[in-house]
This record gives structure tokens, C-alpha cells and sequence, in this order.
């Protein structure tokens, strides 16, 4: 959370022309019949399809809830503008600081717990905020670093720099997170998009319930969910937003989290297998992806279905010194030098529940997802999934060389299955049934 000091100021005002950006251009998309049920008004029936324009720049809002999304943190400045005219507000008082056209940037840097804006040779007095940009029309943009941005960008100054906020409507939010989510899809995998729509809803929204002061209730990335603002906009992800407005998910009445991943290699997990340190939830049971009557899963074309990754000594030696503290108790701080790595016991689902490491300081275990944030690639990402068995091998003098990750999975494996899902709207199966799969017991409801 950040202290800011409310100041009254007056800003120079300097109005200035340019090419406004343009949103993509919209094109039809299609739902089949059985998989989405649309309003009369909006949708025409066709050979058993519907047919809905997307994007819908004038999607209605199924409630007036709000979503506050962290763009940024403890930067410097920012450049803020717009795709046509647009304000700078002070919250506190509402008075309009600055107004200004499409190609009318402005630079806005922290000094201190104060705000400067900038333009070219223009400078203003400091405000202590928090500022509001707000685009004049709703079908407007406002735009932060030249990417566009539904809504409007609240800027509030700190200690260590600029918090930067998106704040705009819950269906607006989710058309920047669904695509990248869950990928560019192609026609036949509707269904996965709609249900990406309806988790992603359920996810934030209950953020929206529980961030209570800190400033923000999401962060844009992968921390919560992956948001792009309107750049990353598609015609099929609007589309299912728009179809799914409102609907989230809710087991015995109550509102609840819906989390996902991109692969779960088989089988997805219960909660405890992978974040230990939680409760399991009736709704995040381990659930089959395996294809009936087959030997194959749904969500066997991912890229990541199956995998394999080497570590050799010296990438151990530099994981286990950098990272194994953060995770494990390591007495006087001294890790050692890595002899071996053994699965010392798996979860129902076939994870590794517990990775013990022997060095020749002593001999350390690593519990569920914790594993996959210690054995890091050489570029820092973290192990794929925990879904994985391991091969070591021994140089002459019997001293570990290398170990082998051999997995399958990507990411934590609770909740929907991404890859799954896209595998069942590919054999006809509709976002509900997707949904009721990967999410056992529950029952869609439209927020409040």
C-alpha cells in the first residue's frame, strides 16, 4: 500500500493534434449453437450457428463492479495519452488539471511522494495526486507508453516511484487477459476460450472481494493473470467475454477461486499436492484427462506434454546457492556442493511431493511447487511442472555430473487445464461441461 499527499495545483494546458489509434478491425465470429446461449437481440440464428460481431466496443456491463489492475510499480515516469481527447484529474478534489487531444503525450515522473507533467518544453507545478487519466468518450482509450488502455490510468506517487493502475470494468479487464491466456484459437476451440472467460472472471473477482486497501486487487501478470490491455484484444476472446458476461463460479452458493495452467500432463491435482502449505477445496479435486477408451489425453498437443530438462553439477551448484534458502532452512546459510537428487515420495497424482537434496553440508527436502522455483534453467525459468521423475548420472570418481528432469505438464497443475480444455471444445465438448470437469461440483452464477 502507498501514503500519497493530496495537493491542489494547476497544470498548463496545451492542446496538440495527431492520428488517433484505431481498434482492430471487427470480424464475425462464430459459436456453434449448442455451445453458448446468446440473447435474441444480439445474435442471428444461421444453419445452427451464431453469429456475434466482434469486437464489441459497446459491450454492455453485467454489473458496475470495478477492477484495479497493477500496470506497473516503482517507475520513475510514465507517458500518458490518448486516442482522442482525454483529462487529467485530481481524485480527491475531481478538479480537471489538464485537458488535452489525441497525440497530446504527457510525461508524468515521481519526485518524491509529489507528481510532475511534462510536455516537450512545457512544465507544470507538482501534484501529490492521486491523478486520474480519463479518456473525454467511453469509446475512447487512454494510452501509457503508447499501448491502449480501456478505462482509466490512476498514478499515485510513493516512496520508491510510480504506481500505475488500470482501472475499468470487470468484462473490459478480461477481453486484455483472456487471449493471452489462453492463446490465439482457432474456429472448433470456442468452447476453451468461453471457459478461460468464466475462470478468469471467477479468479479476479474474488481478488476484487479480498484486496481491500493496498491500492490495486490484480497485478498484469503472471502473478495473478496475464493482461495486456486493448493491444492484446481479439475477436473470439471478446466475443466469449461478452457471451459469458457476468458468469462466474460458485460451489455450495459461495463465490469461488478458479485457478488454471496450461498443462497438466495426464492429471490435474488437488490443492495439497502442490501448495502444501493450503487447504484442498471440494472443487479442486485431481481430475483424468485422459481421452475414453483411449491411451491418449485431451491435452496431449501441448508443446509441454512431455519434456525433459538436464541440470548438470555446476547448474545445481549455482540453483541450490542461490535459491534452496529461500525454500528450506539451510543451518549457517552454507548449502554445499550437490551429491545426489531422489523423488523421496509422490502425490495420488503422480507429482513429486517431496525432492530430497543431499550436498555435502547436509541433506534438505523440497516440498511440492517449491521444487519447480529451485531448479531453475539457465535463463531463470522455473521447472516446468512437478509431474516429473529424475536421472542422475556419475563421473569416474562417482561425483553427480548431471541430473535429468524427465516430466510431463507445465505449470501447477490445479484447476482448469488449458490444454484440455482447447482438446475438449476440439471433440464438442461446450464451456459448461468444460468448466463442471476441471471444476468438480460447481455451478455458474452471474456476479453482483
Amino acid at each position: 500500500m502507498r501514503r500519497t499527499v493530496a495537493a491542489t495545483v494547476a497544470i498548463a494546458v496545451v492542446a496538440a493534434c495527431g492520428p488517433p489509434l484505431q481498434p482492430s478491425p471487427s470480424e464475425p465470429v462464430i459459436w456453434r449453437r449448442d455451445t453458448l446461449v446468446l440473447p435474441a437481440d444480439t445474435a442471428e440464428l444461421t444453419d445452427s450457428v451464431w453469429r456475434i460481431p466482434a469486437p464489441v466496443d459497446s459491450m454492455p456491463i453485467a454489473s458496475g463492479r470495478l477492477v484495479r489492475v497493477a500496470l506497473s510499480s516503482g517507475v520513475e515516469a510514465v507517458r500518458v495519452g490518448g486516442t482522442g481527447g482525454w483529462r487529467l484529474i485530481e481524485e480527491q478534489t475531481g478538479g480537471s488539471l489538464l485537458h488535452a487531444t489525441s497525440g497530446d503525450a504527457w510525461t508524468i515522473e515521481a519526485r518524491g511522494s509529489h507528481m510532475h507533467a511534462s510536455r516537450e518544453a512545457l512544465a507544470t507545478a507538482q501534484s501529490g495526486g492521486p491523478l486520474v487519466a480519463r479518456p473525454d468518450r467511453a469509446s475512447g482509450f487512454v494510452t501509457l507508453n503508447g499501448k491502449r488502455y480501456r478505462g482509466e490510468i490512476v498514478l499515485t506517487a510513493g516512496p520508491d516511484g510510480l504506481l500505475v493502475v488500470n482501472r475499468l470494468h470487470m468484462e473490459d479487464y478480461l477481453r486484455g487477459v483472456v487471449p493471452l491466456e489462453i492463446g490465439r484459437r482457432a474456429p472448433g476451440e470456442e468452447a476453451a476460450v468461453a471457459a478461460q472467460a468464466v475462470a478468469a472472471r471467477s479468479y479476479a473477482s474474488v481478488r476484487v472481494r479480498s484486496a481491500q486497501a493496498r491500492g490495486y486487487d490484480v497485478v498484469a501478470t503472471v502473478q495473478d493473470q496475464v493482461y495486456g490491455g486493448a493491444d492484446a484484444e481479439t475477436p473470439m476472446a471478446n466475443a466469449a467475454v461478452w457471451a459469458t458476461r457476468g458468469l462466474v463460479l460458485t460451489y455450495d452458493g459461495r463465490l469461488v477461486n478458479a485457478p488454471y495452467h496450461s498443462t497438466c500432463g495426464g492429471s490435474t491435482a488437488a490443492v495439497s499436492e502442490v501448495w502444501y502449505r493450503s487447504r484442498d477445496e471440494p472443487y479442486l479435486r485431481r481430475v483424468s484427462d485422459r481421452i475414453e477408451g483411449t491411451d491418449r489425453f485431451y491435452c496431449d498437443p501441448s508443446p509441454r506434454f512431455r519434456w525433459s530438462t538436464t541440470l548438470t553439477r555446476n547448474r545445481l551448484a549455482t540453483v541450490l546457492a542461490r535459491y534452496l534458502s529461500e525454500y528450506v532452512n539451510v543451518p549457517g546459510g552454507r548449502v554445499g556442493s550437490p551429491r545426489s537428487l531422489d523423488v523421496d515420495s509422490k502425490t495420488p497424482s503422480g507429482r513429486v511431493a517431496v525432492l530430497a537434496v543431499r550436498t555435502d553440508a547436509g541433506r534438505f527436502l523440497l516440498r511440492g511447487n517449491d521444487v519447480r522455483f529451485v531448479m531453475r534453467a539457465p535463463n531463470g525459468e522455473i521447472l516446468n511442472s512437478t509431474y516429473f521423475s529424475v536421472r542422475t548420472e556419475r563421473d569416474r570418481s562417482g561425483r553427480l555430473e548431471s541430473a535429468t528432469f524427465d516430466g510431463g505438464g507445465y505449470g501447477h497443475g490445479i484447476g482448469m487445464c488449458q490444454w484440455g480444455a482447447i482438446g475438449r471444445a476440439r471433440a464438442g465438448h461446450d464451456f459448461r461441461g468444460i468448466l463442471s470437469t476441471y471444476y468438480p461440483g460447481t455451478e455458474l452464477a452471474t456476479a453482483d
